[in-house]
């Protein structure tokens, strides 16, 4: 490895560690907890550093979009991977309900269930803007698609999710 790849590494690893609280939540909401999260987290660095190495990272403008890019696609693939393979643990028979939890633990997950009954695009901008604290902007560069698609499924997404919350306070 060259100089060169290693000021970049240097400056990767200096992105992922400003940015770790950011990535962490973001992929904890996303894959539903922080066990995860952390692999996901370590396979998008593996996957960062594979492309420095081989020198196909050498062009890349923005290192926070694209690192929360590549998250991104891994928290995606690891979601379609583990939908083909539903397993339930033993101790998943007990009904969550009747366990008596912190209330930031349940306020945690009904926001994720709330996520999930909104479309996938909405959720994911959402996600990545609240949790991955992304600027609009940023969540249009990541998901590469425009500034007012961003701004309007972030919208869509919130009030249905509004509804979803009025529904069951009443």
């Amino acid at each position: 490895m060259n100089k060169e790849n290693n000021i970049t590494m240097n400056e990767l690893a200096k992105h992922l560690q400003r940015e770790q609280p950011h990535l962490m939540r973001y992929a904890c909401y996303r894959l539903g907890d922080a066990d995860n999260a952390k692999d996901a987290l370590q396979d998008a660095y593996l996957k960062l550093c594979g492309k420095l190495s081989d020198g196909t990272g050498k062009d890349v403008k923005d290192w926070r979009n694209y690192i929360f890019r590549t998250l991104s696609n891994i928290c995606t693939s690891r979601l379609s991977q583990s939908s083909r393979f539903k397993t339930v643990p033993i101790d998943a028979r007990l009904d969550l309900a009747d366990i008596p939890s912190e209330n930031n633990e349940a306020d945690n997950q009904r926001i994720v269930q709330l996520l999930a009954e909104i479309p996938e695009e909405q959720a994911e901008v959402i996600r990545l803007r609240i949790y991955g604290n992304n600027s609009f902007a940023d969540v249009a560069e990541i998901l590469a698609l425009p500034l007012p698609t961003v701004k309007s499924r972030f919208l869509y997404g919130l009030e249905k999710i509004r509804k979803a919350m009025k529904q069951t306070n009443h």
